[in-house]
């Protein structure tokens, strides 16, 4: 199989913990400090799947209350999971006025199905002293299967302190091997980083870049789908144009020396990267920005990244994956 050189990334019991621990923040802010982690990397003949719950924006959990939201699973029957995870994105999560990390727990189904373990917790906040400084972030659990078509999962707040929460989502992330599907390689990188242009950041600061290791098979590629997950974006109360950006290998950020750059901008004009604006979408009851683009005519053969910027959105990145998929070779 050509293209990226197949490895997985899927963390055992100490990895997991370790992720637990190390994905909190000791300093955090406003600007791309916390980039995503990849955590899953395959060349296969498969797919990926990606689903919001059913749940919306759930106000306020506190000690005792529970959210409940499902997904529909719609996989081939030939298919065989690879990776797989249960992700909450939650914000607003303090003891009165102080911050605290949310106590949560995750089940299958409702109060009574099983615990469902939790992979690793990302977190982020302004960092700074100041009015709702509070901590936000995503939770990624690892279901339990087979589970069906039809995926029920009951989030509570846990606690004994009497700190509280939000769930602004929840979602199910699936990739799945099929020999009947086309050959293709996925990214799959996962985390939180708060990103907002505001407080003396300026939008250059408020960037996040995810790399995208390895090499592709650049004549081969038919299509190239980059899915982007962000709490809040696309939200925003006020018209701000221009108030996200997606950048993608934009000259100056890459890692050739500065005199090769110009010169393959004139010879290969998509070398220049691609640039779109106000790509998030979202809505009041579920506030969970979405992107989803088609970059093939600007990959390189390696070396693929993306810079996600605020330009007065306000939001959280949490999911990065990238599909390539190739054409059968004549």
């Amino acid at each position: 199989m050509r293209g990226m050189t197949s490895r997985s990334v899927h963390p055992g019991p100490a990895i997991a913990a370790l992720l637990i621990i190390c994905a909190s923040p000791v300093a955090a802010s406003y600007a791309g400090d916390r980039p995503l982690q990849m955590v899953f990397t395959e060349s296969l003949r498969g797919n990926a799947q990606f689903t919001l719950g059913d749940g919306g924006y759930s106000g306020t959990l506190n000690p005792g209350d529970g959210y409940v939201t499902s997904f529909t699973r719609d996989l081939p029957q030939s298919a065989t999971v690879l990776f797989e995870r249960v992700y909450v994105y939650w914000t607003w999560s303090r003891i009165d006025q102080a911050a605290s990390y949310p106590t949560m727990e995750a089940r299958l189904g409702d109060a009574g199905g099983p615990v469902l373990e939790q992979a690793a917790r990302y977190a982020d906040s302004k960092g700074f002293a100041s009015k709702n400084d509070y901590f936000s972030g995503m939770d990624s659990y690892l279901p339990i299967g087979p589970h069906g078509d039809r995926v029920t999962v009951m989030v509570s707040n846990t606690a004994d302190d009497g700190s509280t929460f939000i769930v602004q989502g929840a979602a199910l992330f699936t990739v799945y091997k099929d020999e009947s599907a086309p050959e293709s390689a996925i990214w799959v990188a996962e985390g939180a980083d708060l990103l907002y242009r505001s407080y003396g950041i300026p939008p250059e600061l408020a960037t996040t870049r995810v790399d995208f290791p390895g090499r592709i098979d650049l004549p081969r590629v038919k299509s190239a789908r980059l899915l982007l997950v962000a709490p809040s974006a696309g939200f925003a109360r006020e018209e701000i144009p221009e108030m996200n950006q997606i950048l993608l290998n934009t000259p100056g950020s890459g890692t050739l020396p500065p005199l090769v750059e110009p010169v393959l901008r004139v010879l290969f004009p998509h070398y220049r990267g691609k640039t779109w604006t106000d790509v998030f979408s979202a809505d009041e009851s579920r506030q969970i920005g979405i992107a989803s683009r088609e970059i093939r005519p600007f990959l390189r053969y390696s070396d693929n990244f993306i810079e996600v910027r605020d330009n007065g959105d306000y939001f959280q990145l949490c999911n990065a994956v990238l599909r390539v998929e190739y054409g059968e070779e004549k």
